[in-house]
């Protein structure tokens, strides 16, 4: 691995990264982590070994070592109090907001880092199945299978938690 390529990387790439953390973790500190722990895997371990997008490479990478760091600090993402005053200011978001990200966090670590990465690229990153399965190297039937595992644990969350509500 040259040190320029991957200063290169970092120049290039750092702030997209860097922003895929914070929305992944929440809080500024938790991103500046991932964000290094990012570059030290890239490090580590070398460019990709396929031909593809660089930054979905990098995202895939940074969503991993996003999902890490929750499971080691054994916490949901939250957001900090500036963030909070900023969405009330702006008359964003609603109650349920909060009890949707803690859901998704509680089933994002519930899933095997395959289906999470799938999850995310597709629901949070916008890419089609199909980019998907060329951006990870899984097959098309396999994104699609990933995908209901998640939407299901997804859904028997935010029905439980619905459950739980009623009188």
């Amino acid at each position: 691995m040259d040190d320029a390529w991957l200063a290169r990387l970092y120049e290039q790439y750092g702030y997209l990264v860097h922003r895929r953390c914070l929305q992944l973790v929440r809080r500024p500190e938790d991103a500046e982590d991932a964000l290094q722990e990012t570059f030290l895997r890239v490090r580590r371990y070398g460019p990709p070994r396929e031909e593809g997008s660089l930054l979905a490479w990098l995202y895939t990478v940074a969503a991993r070592c996003c999902f890490d760091l929750i499971e080691r600090r054994g916490r949901e993402p939250v957001a900090e109090q500036a963030q909070l005053a900023t969405l009330e200011t702006h008359g964003q978001g609603s109650p349920d907001d909060a009890d949707q990200r803690a859901l998704l966090g509680v089933a994002l670590r519930q899933l095997d880092g395959k289906t999470r990465t799938i999850g995310v690229l597709h629901f949070l990153d916008g890419y089609t199945q199909e980019e998907v399965a060329e951006q990870t190297g899984y097959s098309r039937r396999t994104v699609g299978k990933k995908l209901k595992l998640f939407e299901e644990r997804i859904r028997q969350l935010w029905q439980g938690h619905r459950t739980e509500e009623l009188p």
